[in-house]
């Protein structure tokens, strides 16, 4: 959204204005001079902010149907109705469904065994026929059945069975359903898990905003201004750097943030999906307070359903490095979304006077994981890892407490604080955490793997060679 196209001057004071122009016309400067520099055109930065797009899981379409036409002919065989169809795409429909044909089938509703997985992250050297050396995958490792794959050897009705609660039906349309319906149940746990990996990275960057309506959005230009340089501070990439990285609230977001909730159009629930400052919430009525405090929650929980699925309960939680093996990616986005959800719902709670809820149970905060280098680069600067990580390692494991398998009152909270010298109200703990400092607009810088470039075209070669990678340079 082009926000000087919404006249977002007009709202600036003086100063703003000026800022949110040099901030434009760096960036068309940038964008007419790589473009007259021939062939090799560049439209937009390097790496300044996330990719505006992500992997989602397009569902299960095919698997379903194959279940659903085996499960229905075993149905119609018998004489029994079938089970309402479900949405291939959501795998909270397709679990009832997938209750109803097990129940069919004589099968029990236990948890499926994981699936086999089909390829390694990485490809492999191989040794041709010819002596020559090539990358690709290895064939898939592992035995099917009870450690993995399809796992179609579970405890089936034998024959006698078979003949009484399913008469007429042959042994070949029972193993087909059966072996139909396995696989889908497989395949839907992996749908789940990647729904709430999903919910993590969307949450991550743009809180709310990505489940708005469109006419809600533009109803009111100021709402919308604030809304779209908001999420766009916040899809800011990170650097790689030992020192504080850049807050998503600049002195340009506060000024449009006055302006939209002094606007007669204000959209305040625009403004709550992406920040729950009481100022805001004010505006809200209950029906709207209690509406965001369940959507809140809910992200919380998808992010608490993917981390405790990455997490190795082997590692030691006062050890938040990289190791060899981790899942990072998975990991940071998940926790990223996790901490700032919590931090919502922690502002809806004290805002409506629901302290009582928190006293009782206050999930803690969940540490990224740190990249080797960095890590090594503060031990030479003489600094340890954030102290937020050894409260978070005294503390029962935040996804158990939010999907209601443990408990964490705010006291236990403070008690672990003090222990580590943590003042547990000003750092985030036991109440919503507070920005401290407020950043002056400034254009988004071009980053490669988190290292500010000069000259964004010449960082897109050597990106392209694999200069920045740290791996095997690609000929």
């Amino acid at each position: 959204m082009d926000i000087v196209g919404l006249g977002a001057d007009r709202w600036l004071s003086a100063v703003g204005a000026r800022d949110l122009y040099a901030m434009m016309r760096h960036q068309q400067a940038r964008q007419l001079l790589v473009a007259e520099n021939g062939p090799m055109a560049w439209s937009g930065p390097v790496g300044s902010s996330m990719p505006t797009t992500w992997r989602r899981h397009p569902g299960l379409a095919r698997a379903y149907e194959a279940a659903r036409n085996a499960v229905d002919a075993v149905a119609l065989t018998v004489g029994r109705p079938g089970a309402a169809a479900a949405d291939s795409a959501d795998p909270v429909s397709l679990r009832r469904w997938l209750g109803s044909a097990l129940t069919l089938l004589g099968l029990a509703g236990e948890e499926p065994w994981p699936a086999r997985p089909t390829m390694p992250r990485r490809p492999v050297p191989m040794t041709s026929w010819t002596g020559a050396t090539y990358y690709g995958f290895r064939k898939p490792s592992g035995a099917r059945g009870d450690r993995g794959g399809h796992a179609d050897a579970r405890d089936r009705m034998d024959s006698a069975t078979r003949r009484e609660f399913l008469p007429e039906v042959s042994v070949r349309a029972y193993r087909r359903a059966v072996r139909a319906v396995l696989h889908l149940q497989q395949r839907t746990e992996v749908l789940a898990a990647e729904r709430d990996r999903e919910a993590s990275v969307a949450f991550g960057k743009a809180r709310l905003a990505y489940l708005l309506a469109e006419e809600d959005f533009v109803a009111c230009p100021a709402t919308a201004a604030f809304t779209a340089y908001y999420v766009a501070r916040l899809n800011m990439r990170t650097e790689f750097t030992s020192g504080r990285q850049a807050r998503p609230m600049d002195t340009l977001a506060e000024q449009l943030l006055a302006a939209a909730l002094t606007a007669s159009t204000c959209r305040p629930w625009v403004l709550a999906s992406v920040l729950t400052r009481w100022s805001v919430l004010d505006r809200l009525n209950d029906e709207q307070c209690g509406r965001l405090m369940g959507l809140y929650y809910e992200q919380l929980a998808a992010s608490a359903r993917a981390l405790r699925r990455v997490y190795d309960v082997r590692r030691d939680p006062t050890h938040m490095i990289v190791r060899a093996g981790d899942d990072s990616s998975t990991w940071n986005s998940a926790t990223r979304a996790f901490n700032q959800a919590r931090t919502g719902w922690l502002n809806l709670m004290r805002g409506l006077g629901y302290d009582d809820v928190i006293e009782a149970s206050c999930p803690g905060k969940v540490p990224a994981l740190v990249a080797a280098d960095v890590a090594a680069w503060h031990r030479r600067e003489g600094r340890d890892q954030h102290a937020d990580v050894q409260v978070w390692a005294d503390l029962p494991l935040p996804w158990d407490v939010v999907l209601g398998d443990d408990s964490c009152p705010a006291e236990l909270v403070r008690q672990a604080c003090q222990r580590h010298g943590i003042d547990p109200e000003t750092t985030g703990w036991t109440q919503p955490y507070r920005q401290g400092l407020t950043e002056l607009p400034a254009p988004a810088r071009d980053l490669v793997h988190g290292v500010t470039v000069s000259s964004p075209l010449l960082a897109r070669v050597l990106r392209q060679i694999g200069v920045f990678s740290g791996q095997a340079q690609r000929r």
